[in-house]
């Protein structure tokens, strides 16, 4: 059974998402323009983040009142997106900034600034990257969709950013998230790590790849397997998933039980795949790394969920 931690970034959104009201435009128009609600931005795919220090070092979303957007977002913009309600009731809407807005010369000066989602998750608080992840994912979804897939009209926003709709052939078009598979094939105490074309030096991860059309997340990870290092799944268990806003991924990890320690690497798709001991895992996790034929390899960062699989299989009793 899926076990989602809120220590695993991206995941534990704490808002009541309110499917419910989208399809209320009055109760819609009036959260939007209460002065409780907040407002979060961002700007080419990066949240804005406030620049008031916190206490702990967490940096925090910049928060403004959304009462105030028209001082300073462009008449053109489109409506902001719902992205919940806390326990009070306030809400949240996220909306983006133009690329080339100027931060030197406005009523928001000095406030804020927009930094990379990848780079300032270390240092965002979990509910805050939560928030920022699903607001870039969905924000990214209407600047890819803005025409019809059925009859090639421009669509329009609708259920306060959650649909698109074609005003022409009615067609309706919801946000997509793809499943990948990202699995760590194991056999005994030994564990399978690969490097993927393109890795940056010194890391290695967990094998990984999209689920197809009519197969179950199981049969994704078998095939995954099998295709990129010619190892043949016995058995899995899913064991954590991750929401990955790059651009909208649901990253599905499992624990793959296979049947030998052959390999038969696809080059076109890993560079170089190994079996690593328990110990050996548990050294990728720390900060000087397992050294393996003169080269210091290293795990992913806490930012991805392969992290958390290593971590996962590395503390289970055996």
């Amino acid at each position: 059974m899926a076990q989602t931690s809120d220590f695993i970034p991206f995941t534990a959104f704490p808002l009541d998402r309110a499917s419910a009201l989208r399809r209320d435009a009055d109760k819609m128009e009036s959260l939007l323009n209460h002065p409780d609600t907040d407002l979060i931005l961002i700007q080419d795919g990066k949240p804005v983040l406030s620049q008031d220090p916190q206490p702990t070092g967490a940096r925090k979303l910049l928060r403004l009142a959304s009462t105030s957007r028209s001082a300073f977002l462009p008449k053109s913009s489109p409506e902001p997106i719902l992205m919940g309600l806390d326990d009070k009731g306030r809400a949240t809407f996220a909306t983006t900034l133009p690329a080339r807005f100027d931060w030197n010369d406005g009523p928001i000066q000095g406030l804020g600034e927009p930094e990379d989602l990848r780079m300032a998750a270390g240092i965002m608080d979990m509910a805050d990257l939560a928030i920022a992840g699903t607001a870039k994912a969905i924000l990214d979804w209407h600047s890819r969709h803005g025409f019809c897939a059925n009859c090639g009209e421009t669509t329009h926003m609708a259920e306060a950013g959650w649909k698109r709709a074609c005003p022409s052939c009615k067609t309706e078009h919801f946000p997509r998230t793809d499943p990948v598979a990202i699995m760590l094939a194991v056999k005994g105490d030994q564990c399978l790590l690969g490097r993927g074309i393109g890795f940056r030096a010194g890391f290695i991860s967990a094998l990984a790849g999209f689920i197809e059309p009519g197969e179950t997340v199981e049969e994704g990870c078998a095939r995954e397997l099998f295709e990129e290092a010619g190892v043949k799944m016995t058995s899995a268990r899913i064991v954590a998933n991750q929401p990955w806003p790059f651009p909208s991924q649901l990253m599905i990890g499992l624990i793959a039980e296979v049947e030998s320690y052959d390999l038969n690497i696809d080059t076109h798709e890993i560079s170089q795949a190994i079996w690593f001991s328990r110990d050996e895992a548990r050294q990728l996790l720390s900060e000087a790394g397992c050294t393996r034929d003169g080269v210091t390899l290293r795990a992913p960062p806490t930012l991805a969920i392969a992290h958390h699989l290593i971590r996962i299989w590395v503390n289970e009793k055996v």
